[in-house]
């Protein structure tokens, strides 16, 4: 699995890892959905595209999560999986399906109310990439 639950005092965290800086944000997105759902009973009915800034690849990362949850908490959509279609240090575009919430389906395990900097630093390990991403829930 590649991400896990981590304990973080009053708020909840996950660390997430990949090979490279698309896996990597592409589980961040996951382990945050998985985190208000089980993303197994989202359909991938609905597509978007979008394009997020940053100044650097943290900064890009927690916009990008913060747009994700946006979509969720505005406008009722939750994500089943995301994919980078590029990447660069400031700017990715990221497609992603998901359906609208349905509470006879879909089951909040947490309400996240935002994603923090707490913590966000990308960090590289022998095996990839990892960075630990605080929710205030």
């Amino acid at each position: 699995m590649p991400f896990e639950v981590i304990d973080h005092t009053a708020d909840m965290g996950i660390r997430v890892w990949g090979p490279d800086l698309p896996s990597l944000f592409t589980e961040a997105a996951r382990g945050m959905f998985e985190q208000i759902t089980d993303v197994k009973r989202i359909t991938a009915s609905r597509t978007r595209t979008l394009v997020i800034e940053g100044t650097d690849e943290t900064d890009l990362l927690i916009n990008m999560l913060r747009e994700l949850l946006y979509l969720f908490t505005g406008k009722g959509l939750l994500v089943k999986s995301a994919a980078i279609q590029s990447i660069s240090g400031a700017a990715l575009t990221l497609r992603i399906a998901g359906e609208k919430y349905d509470p006879e389906r879909h089951a909040i395990r947490n309400e996240i109310k935002a994603v923090t900097y707490a913590g966000g630093d990308i960090r590289k390990t022998p095996e990839g990439l990892e960075a630990i991403i605080i929710f205030d829930i």
